[in-house]
């Protein structure tokens, strides 16, 4: 294991047992896909329960919330969401996640204080830690050649419904080579070498199996080809091989 796998694991494990010890509930900061996979592989040593959340349901960075058995007090994640919109629309560029990620960065803002970037048409949201959306709000005034306002709105309740585009795909199996070979359109032996790279995660779980077997609704992240759900349909081709739908996160 490397060493910063090591000192990750470390630290989730302080935290849990601070937690414990404490009785408070201690976060982690946001957490990327692998640093998820790391955590994951620690879940049976904890001191304490946890729970996961990155601000709406299915976030792909995500925060560790640690829970004391003996909690005596309701608690929330330090989690904001700021909405950045242009200051005058009709001058505005289209901007995209590497603008709006590259503009907040280079306020010196870390990456792991910052959570999902969501580009809608109603506006950016940005989520990070609540302890940085002051600076944020106040400091993040320009994106590429575009004025922004940033404003802070309601984290309790929120939701988000990301543009999934729907397509349908055929396979020879539901083994995972297979069907990453067929969502990046590459062969499957270029399949099995980006999963024994550790760039396939499913659920957030990062699998080095080839032959792990695709269930319906798992979400599959492929480095550098996106991310995707996949839906089973039971259904077959005259020539045997498996017809299946999929959703490509736009």
């Amino acid at each position: 294991m490397e060493q910063d796998e090591r000192y990750l694991q470390k630290h989730f494990m302080d935290l849990s047992r601070r937690a414990e010890e404490r009785n408070i509930v201690t976060f982690s900061h946001f957490l990327n896909l692998n640093e998820q996979n790391i955590f994951h592989q620690i879940t049976k040593e904890l001191y304490s329960p946890f729970q996961l959340s990155g601000g709406y349901e299915h976030a792909e960075r995500q925060m560790v919330a640690f829970i004391p058995d003996a909690l005596s007090y309701v608690w929330e994640y330090p989690i904001a969401l700021v909405r950045v919109l242009p200051s005058s629309p009709k001058f505005a560029e289209t901007l995209t996640h590497r603008d709006v990620l590259g503009a907040v960065m280079n306020l010196g803002i870390k990456r792991e204080t910052l959570g999902d970037i969501l580009m809608q048409e109603s506006g950016i949201i940005v989520i990070c830690l609540s302890s940085i959306s002051g600076y944020l709000m106040e400091n993040c005034r320009i994106i590429r050649h575009t004025m922004v306002d940033c404003t802070e709105i309601q984290a309790a309740g929120f939701s988000y419904q990301p543009n999934l585009v729907e397509k349908d795909g055929i396979a020879a199996s539901m083994r995972l080579d297979t069907i990453v070979a067929d969502l990046g359109k590459m062969s499957r032996s270029a399949a099995q070498k980006q999963i024994a790279a550790g760039n396939v995660f499913v659920n957030a779980r990062k699998i080095l199996q080839s032959d792990y077997n695709c269930q319906d609704g798992d979400i599959l992240s492929i480095r550098h080809f996106g991310k995707f759900q996949i839906e089973t349909t039971g259904q077959v081709t005259k020539k045997g091989r498996i017809k299946y739908k999929y959703k490509v996160y736009a």
